[in-house]
């Protein structure tokens, strides 16, 4: 990863302005050049799975979520170039049902459809409301998915 990410990404998993799931998320883009070199492939799951999952989860908290991550593109300028497009996805949708619609059918397609796009908004959208950190909510998510792709 390049040392200038490495560099903020410490300062930003220190700032309390900035939920463990932004961080999360950033850490993830910022690192996924080096994924797609192969680096890494094996710690974590494939990108057309994690990236309509992030997506998902961010439109849950859509408000709260790009007031974050705006205070990273303040902040953190150079970090917040690996996750502009993604913000740029969520700001321009205020009507977030077709992008919401979209990422579900996305990640069922990813699961071999084995899995509904509308089981998967169902899900996420009854895991999200029983935690205050989406990063929680993750976890059994991924869980859930993984009965339905191995």
């Amino acid at each position: 990863m390049n040392e200038s990410f490495t560099i903020e990404l410490q300062k930003l998993y220190d700032d309390s302005h900035v939920s463990p799931f932004i961080q999360e998320i950033c850490e993830y883009y910022a690192s996924k050049s080096d994924y797609d070199d192969g680096e890494g492939m094996d710690d974590i799951e494939p990108s057309e799975i994690v990236e309509p999952i992030y997506t998902l989860f961010l439109l849950q908290r859509r408000e709260t979520l790009l007031d974050e991550l705006s205070f990273v593109r303040k902040k953190y300028p150079h970090l917040f170039t690996c996750v502009e497009q993604l913000y740029e996805d969520i700001l321009i949708h205020m009507d977030i049902r077709p992008l919401e619609a979209e990422n579900a059918k996305r990640l069922s397609k990813a699961l071999d459809e084995k899995v509904s796009a509308d089981q998967i908004t169902e899900k996420i959208e009854d895991l999200c409301s029983r935690t205050e950190d989406l990063c929680e909510a993750l976890d059994p998510f991924y869980e859930w998915i993984h009965r339905f792709h191995s």
